[in-house]
């Protein structure tokens, strides 16, 4: 479990803003399964519960893989719905319209601010993921422990805190330096693209023309055959009606 959830983080941190899938299909599979398992003990046969946990959370660790946008909107409005759910539950009073509330806003943030959520959410969840795996793998109450204070909440909240802000900070350095050289690319640059593009479609330029040159060379040919014809057909009707010629009507 620690080592699953270390490379996760690294994941996260190495993949950029393509780090939100494998944490998209991690946190919306295990939410899936947790949901489905505990919502379902007690119904049925003993291995119902189960058996529906394991199918649901391989459907949504395949969704959140593959859906990008939807993926993430799916797991802040199962976030946001299950903290407001959690709380007003907490507090005794009536959870379900809140969850409902909240988890359409979560849905509403992260269709419409995917981009800057690309950001910031993979060094967080990195962060989290390494530091619930170290204190998982390293803390426990035995000898040789290496990380020992990772069994206090305390030192783990820290330690969380301590590694989202570089990882964050990576993160923007990283989009930043992308933009500049987005940004860096001259004039001359684009014109030297141009002219690739341009002579890469140049078979294409010379084969329409031809084909344009063809087109009306054919329908010049059409109307010369057709004033052909019709000066044949005006001979011919002069020739059956010789009283329309004014010289043999004198």
């Amino acid at each position: 479990m620690a080592y699953t959830l270390l490379a996760l983080g690294v994941a996260a941190v190495a993949l950029g803003p393509r780090g939100q899938r494998p944490i998209n299909a991690a946190m919306l599979g295990c939410g899936a399964f947790a949901a489905a398992f505990f919502g379902l003990r007690g119904f049925g046969h003993p291995w119902l519960a189960g058996s529906i946990a394991v199918v649901a959370g391989m459907l949504a660790a395949v969704f959140g893989a593959i859906a990008d946008a939807w993926g993430t909107a799916a797991l802040l409005a199962s976030l946001f719905a299950a903290a407001a759910g959690a709380t007003f539950a907490a507090l005794k009073w009536t959870w379900p319209p809140v969850a409902a509330l909240a988890g359409s806003i979560g849905l509403y943030i992260g269709i419409t601010r995917k981009r800057k959520l690309e950001l910031v959410l993979p060094p967080l969840f990195a962060a989290v993921f390494a530091a619930f795996g170290a204190s998982i793998g390293w803390a426990p109450h035995r000898r040789g422990a290496l990380l020992y204070p990772l069994n206090d909440i305390r030192w783990v909240l820290a330690l969380t805190v301590a590694l989202a802000l570089p990882f964050t900070a990576v993160s923007i350095l990283r989009e930043r330096a992308k933009k500049s050289r987005l940004a860096a690319r001259t004039p001359e640059m684009d014109d030297e693209d141009l002219k690739k593009q341009i002579a890469a479609r140049q078979g294409d330029y010379e084969r329409a023309v031809q084909e344009a040159e063809a087109a009306r060379l054919a329908e010049a040919e059409r109307e010369a055959q057709a004033l052909q014809e019709a000066q044949a057909a005006l001979d011919a009707q002069n020739v059956r009606d010789p009283q329309n010629d004014p010289d043999r009507g004198n």
